[in-house]
């Protein structure tokens, strides 16, 4: 059964790339996690760093700092019922506005598509994160829908890259 081994599976692992632990840098968040909630980020990162730059060293049109991008910046971003008035923020509230209201239109995906092969770990983090993130179904986060693709064959045998 896909879910049965996710008890057991880490949260965080100390190699390799990834994102750093926040309150302990020695640790990244584990892949998994980290790599299925991204597309949340796409719909805002066109106003938070410039559109010739991948990696983020220019700020966008926000003209919003990453020093600036704290955790209860992105909560206002990503969840209606944080308020303004709770923020310890620099930032304008029309500018946040913006911003969730980017992610607000833009969210959720309408299909996840990815290979069957990462039914079992990959779409299974995917869904649990977005049930942990906006655990409530009238919060509308979660994917609409997933597809799983097959492998394509030529001769019967399977196409690599």
């Amino acid at each position: 059964v896909t879910i049965d081994w996710l008890h057991e599976h880490a949260c965080s692992r100390s190699y390799g790339l990834g994102t750093k632990v926040p309150w302990d840098e020695q640790y990244l968040i584990e892949s998994l996690s980290d790599s299925t909630i991204y597309m949340a980020y796409y719909t805002v990162a066109h106003l938070l760093q410039a559109p010739d730059s991948f990696d983020g060293k220019k700020i966008g049109s926000a003209n919003i700092h990453p020093s600036q991008m704290t955790i209860d910046v992105w909560n206002y971003i990503f969840f209606t019922d944080v308020l303004y008035s709770s923020l310890n923020t620099d930032i304008s509230q029309s500018t946040l506005d913006r911003l969730r209201n980017e992610f607000q239109y833009w969210y959720p995906v309408d299909l996840r598509s990815s290979g069957k092969d990462l039914v079992p770990n990959h779409l299974t983090y995917s869904l649990y994160n977005h049930v942990a993130l906006w655990p409530k179904k009238e919060d509308n986060r979660w994917p609409k829908a997933f597809r799983a693709n097959g492998h394509l064959r030529l001769n019967d045998e399977k196409v690599h890259n």
